[in-house]
């Protein structure tokens, strides 16, 4: 059953016992891994950060799963990834992160080749009824690839308040191509990724999650599980579900599940191991953090109000303090949602379709969601700022991050 989705324990069967009984209660590996099948086995392996961080995926996690597609004796077998390419945030090595993960020495005592897929040669696809990507690179690797297994990490994310097994496939696009995702819109762009390459199995490493802003070690969860299942979008159900995340406020879960003709909805997925409600811990959200940095701003979230707006809105209220203008966003409302009153404030952006009808508001932006440059001028014209500069300072940022970290991405 492609809906059924297995959570189990590693308290007392360890994390080998545990993933391989959640991959046997989700149905098993033999319908999937012939012994033709070239397997790509992909971690999230995003920044290096400490084991066991709940950062990245634990290399004993990856060791698991990668003994478990060996005993199906397939064609060939790596594990690959690419580190973060840097857009708003840093860039890091893919090698360190094996090495910090435990990944490296996992792959070693396996005899299994890792693969730096930052450095790898890439195809430009074209993407099938596209939403924002009509073509994208794709590393070799992938392409290659029968079978793809996303392994990520039980995490929040700033942008699209959690990163699970969809979002995960980010890694397969080699170096810089990945900020194009970002330039034109993640969550639909994620979307437009998995049609090319889609994940064909989901295991994720919920030993520790990571929460808020990725801090270690204030922001790591000790949660001790492992969910398995072959649908990676009711994967991420759970896993969302976990944190404490409504999947509802995900859009990319709905965007996949309307291009596969499914439902992204927690009472679609037959949930069986352990019961989900024993081990909710509800989780900080990037977004969330992001928010309490910026007190000067207050930001009404209405209960329809998903990862859409908040994506673009992280950028246009931090390059607006990053330009000099913190003291003019004293005071602004921005609403996204269907919020039904906008407050006392006369500075008050309203951002997306679903903030149409929202009476009071100074400026409205359009769309599903408006597009980052749109958003930056509304509100700094909203709060006598100059959206010229504003939109300079960003692109500076942004080349000077791309400036400290180009050179790990040369293949």
């Amino acid at each position: 059953m492609t809906n059924r989705v297995a959570i189990t324990s590693a308290g007392s069967e360890g994390v080998e016992g545990a993933v391989r009984e959640a991959i046997r209660l989700a149905g098993g590996l033999d319908e999937l891994i012939g012994k033709d099948s070239k397997v790509l086995v992909k971690p999230n392996q995003c920044k290096p950060s400490p084991r066991h961080s709940g950062c990245m995926t634990d290399g004993d996690v990856v060791d698991a799963v990668t003994k478990l597609v060996l005993e199906r004796n397939p064609a060939s077998v790596i594990i690959g990834d690419g580190a973060i390419a840097g857009y708003d945030f840093a860039g890091f090595s893919t090698q360190e992160a094996f090495d910090s993960s435990g990944v490296t020495e996992a792959a070693g005592r396996l005899g299994v080749e890792l693969r730096n897929l930052n450095k790898d040669s890439f195809e430009e696809v074209a993407v099938p009824n596209s939403l924002v990507m009509d073509t994208v690179r794709i590393a070799r690797t992938a392409l290659d690839s029968d079978v793809i297994i996303s392994i990520p990490v039980l995490k929040t994310h700033i942008r699209t308040h959690a990163t699970l097994a969809l979002k995960n496939m980010k890694g397969v696009m080699p170096g810089a191509e990945k900020r194009k995702s970002h330039r034109l819109g993640l969550d639909m762009a994620i979307v437009d990724l998995c049609a090319v390459v889609p994940p064909h199995y989901a295991v994720i490493d919920a030993t520790v999650g990571m929460e808020g802003l990725w801090q270690y070690p204030q922001d790591s969860r000790e949660m001790g599980l492992i969910i398995a299942g072959s649908d990676a979008l009711y994967v991420d159900i759970v896993g969302a579900a976990l944190m404490g995340i409504d999947p509802s406020q995900i859009m990319h879960f709905h965007y996949w599940a309307e291009r596969e003709g499914k439902q992204a909805d927690l009472e679609a997925v037959d949930v069986v191991g352990e019961r989900l409600e024993d081990h909710v811990k509800v989780f900080t959200t990037g977004f969330d953090v992001f928010r309490s940095r910026y007190p000067e701003v207050s930001i009404i979230q209405g209960e329809s109000a998903c990862s859409g707006c908040t994506n673009e809105l992280v950028s246009a209220i931090t390059y607006m303090k990053q330009a000099g203008y913190s003291e003019q966003m004293i005071g602004l409302t921005v609403v996204i949602g269907n919020a039904a009153d906008s407050g006392a404030s006369d500075k008050v952006v309203a951002l997306g379709k679903c903030a149409a009808d929202l009476s009071g508001a100074s400026v409205y932006v359009a769309g599903c969601p408006p597009k980052e440059a749109e958003m930056i001028r509304a509100i700094a014209e909203c709060c006598g700022a100059d959206p010229e500069t504003v939109m300079t300072t960003m692109a500076e940022a942004r080349k000077k991050l791309w400036d400290a970290s180009g050179a790990l991405l040369e293949r």
